[in-house]
């Protein structure tokens, strides 16, 4: 096994506790569809149980993005990190829309937090907007500034119409922002291969696979770039706790991806990211 850097979770804590409430059926749904099993943890909704489930999975260190529709806020995961020192890492979640106040926002955490990374999910929040809406430019240009990654999910299932257009919308902002970070969680399915085309391009499109990357149509293709053109912007994330974030890792443990890749696919790359090594 590998020592992990899982970059997609959504912890059993604060108001994510609302998904162990209202969405077990879509766990069992996705268990089946994947051949893999309910945890404990995602039965409960018990968060010491998930922190043992990180360790038999060898995951050191858990990115949480933020995400403000489930009433999320960040003070409250930001508790996390100081309850689990070193395990957990919180990506606030900032809303462009809100213009002066949500650059104030980052401001704040710049200052009182020691954060590594911003959390957007522009098509999946109450007032949705397009990746290259210019309400969001003084957001993408502060964080290119501070050379902080954004986190941004990314997929069919995120779109109230399935909408080929923003894959245009993100190369545009990639174009005016060519030192910004991205990380594509949900790898950008089903428009994968237009995502990779611009990690191919650039350097700091990475892509996090995730469910995607397991047995449905086109996962073959995660595997191929993590083996050859992607294999330094390639991050594990297991989707939990939409998925058993144990039985994620043993497949992606055994699902092809070259021996001499699995330390930077697991760790190194999201080490690299994060600004650990």
């Amino acid at each position: 096994m590998y020592r992990k850097i899982d970059f997609r979770v959504r912890p059993p804590y604060g108001h994510y506790l609302t998904m162990f409430q209202t969405e077990q059926a879509h766990f069992d749904r996705l268990a089946d569809a994947f051949d893999m099993t309910v945890s404990p943890s995602q039965r409960t909704g018990n968060l010491e149980q998930f922190v043992r489930e990180m360790d038999e999975a060898e995951i050191e260190l858990a990115v949480v993005p933020g995400r403000q529709y489930l009433g999320v806020s960040n003070d409250e995961m930001m508790t996390l990190e100081q309850r689990y020192p070193g395990r957990f890492r919180v990506f606030p979640y900032i809303d462009p829309t809100e213009g002066e106040t949500a650059l104030k926002e980052l401001d704040r955490y710049l200052d009182q937090a020691d954060i590594r990374g911003v959390s957007a999910e522009p098509t999946f929040q109450e007032r949705p907007y397009a990746f290259d809406d210019p309400v969001a430019f003084p957001m993408y240009e502060k964080l290119q500034r501070e050379e902080l990654p954004l986190f941004i999910s990314y997929s069919a299932k995120l779109l109230p119409i399935v909408d080929p257009d923003t894959v245009r919308q993100l190369g545009t902002v990639l174009h005016n922002f060519p030192e910004l970070k991205i990380v594509v969680g949900h790898g950008g399915w089903p428009w994968h291969l237009e995502v990779m085309a611009m990690a191919f391009n650039s350097p700091n499109i990475y892509i996090v696979p995730d469910m995607y990357g397991l047995t449905g149509p086109g996962s073959e293709s995660y595997v191929k770039a993590a083996n050859t053109l992607m294999k330094w912007q390639m991050l594990f994330g297991s989707a939990y706790p939409i998925l058993n974030a144990v039985d994620v890792a043993h497949f992606y443990e055994h699902c092809g991806i070259k021996e001499s890749v699995m330390p930077g696919f697991f760790y190194d790359n999201a080490a690299n990211l994060l600004k650990l090594k």
